[in-house]
Order: C-alpha cells, then sequence, then structure tokens
C-alpha cells in the first residue's frame, strides 16, 4: 500500500507542477494531506527556482506531519534563501517569524541573527532538551567515551571551545557537515570541526566527530585519561571491516588497544573481562598473537566498557543534555551548512 501511495504522490505531484510555483504554494495550505505531499514532493524537485514559495513552506516547520519535508524544501532551495529568512525575522510577518528561525537553524544561516534572535534560538533548543527524543538515525563511527562525572575536564584536553547545548536530534544531523572555515579580518582563513557530546548516558557521556579519528595514535586520548580519570576511544570504518578500540587511564596512558590489519592487532595485556583465545571454537595452538583475546569488535566493546551507541533506545535512561563544541575558536556555529535537525 505504501508503494502505492507514494506512485500517486509522485503522479500527483508532476500534475500539480505543471501549473507552476504559484499553484504548488497554494497546495501547501490544502486541507488534504495528499495534496500537501504532492506540492512538497514537486517544490523539492524544483530545487531554487521553488524559492517564491518559501513563505508558503515555512509554517509548515511547525507541523509534525510535514516538518521533515519541508525542511527538505528549504534544503533544496539552496543557502540563498537565508537573507530572506533574516528579514522575516527583522521585519515579518509576525506570523511566519518563528518559523524563519526554526529554518534558520536547519540551513546553518545563525551568522546573521541578532543577539536577540541568538537568545531565542538557545531558547527553543533548551525547551526541545526537556523532551529530547532518540533518533532514528545511524551514529557517527568514531568516538571517546568517559566517566559523566568527570567528562567537563575533556573539552579542554581535546582543545574544544564555544559549547552550546544540543539535542540528539542536533548531534546526529551536524555530523554531515562536521566542518567549517572563515576569514578573519587579517585575511588567515580559520577552519574549525564540530564535536558533538552526549547527555550522560548510563554514567558515560559519550564525544562524536571526525576531529577524535586516530586519538589513540595522536595523544589526545591519554590526554583526556589524564584529565577525566579513564578515556575509551572506538572506532569501526561504514564497512564494518575495520575496527579500532583503546583503553587509557590516567597516569598509565593506552593499557589496551585492537586495530584490524595492525601488526600486532593487540597492545598491552588483555583485560579481565575480554574473552581468551582459547575460546574460539577453531582456537589452534600457535594461531593467535601471545596477547591476543575475541575482542575485536568496537561496537560489543563498547557495550562491555561504557555504552554502545547502537543500543541507545527510547528506554535507555539520560540525564542531563548534549553539546555542540568547535575545535578552533573565531568560526562559530553559524559558519556550519548543511541541515540541522531540533
Amino acid at each position: 500500500m505504501q508503494n502505492v501511495t507514494a506512485q500517486q504522490t509522485t503522479e500527483q505531484a508532476e500534475a500539480m507542477e505543471a501549473g507552476g510555483v504559484e499553484v504548488l504554494a497554494a497546495g501547501l495550505a490544502d486541507p488534504s494531506a495528499a495534496v500537501r505531499d504532492a506540492a512538497l514532493t514537486a517544490l523539492r524537485r524544483l530545487g531554487t527556482a521553488a524559492r517564491p514559495a518559501l513563505a508558503a513552506v515555512l509554517p509548515l516547520l511547525g507541523n509534525r506531519r510535514e516538518e521533515t519535508s519541508a525542511r527538505w524544501v528549504l534544503e533544496a532551495m539552496g543557502p540563498s534563501v537565508v537573507p530572506e529568512l533574516l528579514a522575516v525575522r527583522a521585519g515579518g510577518p509576525g506570523r511566519l517569524r518563528r518559523h524563519a528561525l526554526h529554518a534558520l537553524a536547519h540551513l546553518g544561516g545563525c551568522a546573521g541573527l541578532t543577539d536577540r534572535d541568538r537568545a531565542a534560538l538557545e531558547r527553543l533548543v533548551r525547551i526541545k532538551l526537556l523532551d529530547d527524543p532518540v533518533p532514528d538515525e545511524l551514529w557517527d563511527h568514531q568516538w571517546i567515551a568517559v566517566p559523566g562525572d568527570t567528562y567537563e575536564a575533556a573539552f579542554e584536553a581535546l582543545g574544544l571551545c564555544d559549547r552550546i547545548p544540543a539535542t540528539l536530534a542536533m548531534g546526529l544531523s551536524g555530523r554531515m557537515h562536521d566542518e567549517a572555515s572563515v576569514t578573519l579580518p587579517d585575511g588567515t582563513l580559520r577552519v574549525a570541526e564540530r564535536v558533538f557530546v552526549t547527555p550522560e548516558i548510563g554514567g558515560w557521556r559519550l564525544f562524536f566527530g571526525r576531529a577524535l579519528l586516530n586519538s589513540p595514535d595522536n595523544g589526545s586520548l591519554e590526554r583526556v585519561a589524564d584529565a577525566c580519570g579513564q578515556a575509551h576511544y572506538h572506532y569501526r570504518d561504514e564497512y564494518e571491516d575495520c575496527h579500532h578500540w583503546a583503553v587509557a587511564e590516567r597516569g598509565r596512558g593506552v593499557v589496551r588497544s585492537y586495530q584490524t590489519y595492525r601488526e600486532p592487532a593487540f597492545t598491552g595485556e588483555p583485560l579481565a573481562w575480554e574473552e581468551p583465545q582459547t575460546d574460539d571454537p577453531l582456537w589452534e595452538p600457535g594461531r593467535y598473537e601471545p596477547n591476543a583475546s575475541l575482542e575485536c569488535d568496537a561496537h560489543a566493546v563498547a557495550g562491555r566498557l561504557s555504552v554502545d551507541p547502537e543500543e541507545i533506545d527510547e528506554d535507555t535512561p539520560m540525564t542531563g543534555h548534549g553539546w555542540f563544541a568547535l575545535t578552533a575558536p573565531g568560526v562559530g556555529h553559524g559558519a556550519f551548512a548543511g541541515v540541522l535537525t531540533i
């Protein structure tokens, strides 16, 4: 039935598209959800040519059913709509101001906001944080886990700055555009990456971002462990082919690690919870490295040590709220492109 409905929506969208942007904009106010869906589908396909329908799209950001589709249309219109959205924030109409703020947050167009609007956006995020559901999206491929009661020290250890409150939805959607650059007044180009920090989950805070890649090898995991008492690194590639995990402790550095294809794959002595190699039904003497175990899966190890992100769901206890932080000052969160789901 879903396939038939999708086909009908596409056919209706094609028919409405022939009437032009004005017909599609009018369709967004139709009482029929099917007509609104068809209009949104057609507008998204038009891309930048759909800009005249901006004012008609904005109210749908407040409609739970069409919110996602409306964001897709705005993204298809492109960043050139940001000045129009800023104009709505400044001069109205009043009924669209709130939706324009939402849209600017989604489009990464917050650099031009006034201080008053920035405060309004922060209030919006804090309201969303009161009910922060787990999005149905994939988590990033690398992260560091630290104890929840000492996580504050990790910001300085990782050189992170300019942190702002962030929902889980913001953190997961922001991973697609986690690098931004600005030209400073002196002409210097400054680049920053964005790191997402989760609420406290099962006593742990998870730091996500490409900026954390290879943390056990560049010394940053040791710095975090010295600051927080302990730190765990986890990585897997998108093909589930290469896994990397490491455990670091204050004053001892990396005490145990594993990395696929590295020789030797394991470093340090096996930890007490690791399954010994002799538990492998195919175990043969001399087949493994002397200090090897069966713990080769980064997510399984995360589940033993702290929290496996893929096991987080609506029943997982969480306290506090998440954060976005940057790896360099002077860039600002408004410089990052792409859509942020709040």
